[in-house]
């Protein structure tokens, strides 16, 4: 049973990441927009950056679901959570309001949606440490 509910969370997980990276991907200038307020990465980096995390994001999916490569899978989705709370507590710190474009769309930016952006990230961010140490325990292949 324990096996089962592991799976359904990795699915779940995979299928969050897999669908963010995507509508990145499919909107990447859109996406890379979003990125100029962040002052620390030059105007010219964003489009590759954004290109690279939509990218990364469908890869951390694709191996969350591979038996093999959980683990990176599990991994990539955790350096990418403290990445997306890392710039967002950095922005919020800095007074800068942002849309993350986490899932597309052109929502006007808000603290509260920042703050939810960042909740978001905490629970993606337990859950794969959560995989991840189960994955060490032995307790799921």
């Amino acid at each position: 049973m324990k096996a089962i509910v592991v799976l359904c969370i990795r699915l779940a997980l995979a299928g969050v990441f897999f669908y963010a990276g995507v509508v990145k991907a499919g909107a990447s200038q859109q996406f890379a927009l979003t990125l100029l307020p962040f002052t620390f990465v030059p105007p010219e980096w964003t489009l590759p950056l954004a290109h690279g995390l939509a990218c990364t994001e469908i890869l951390a999916a694709i191996l969350l679901l591979m038996p093999k490569f959980i683990d990176i899978g599990a991994g990539l989705i955790c350096a990418l959570c403290l990445l997306f709370l890392g710039v967002l507590s950095w922005a919020l710190w800095n007074g800068i309001i942002v849309s993350c474009g986490c899932f597309g769309g052109d929502d006007p930016p808000s603290i509260a949606k920042m703050l939810l952006a960042m909740a978001r990230d905490i629970i993606f961010l337990g859950t794969a440490i959560v995989i991840l140490v189960l994955r060490r325990a032995g307790k799921i292949t």
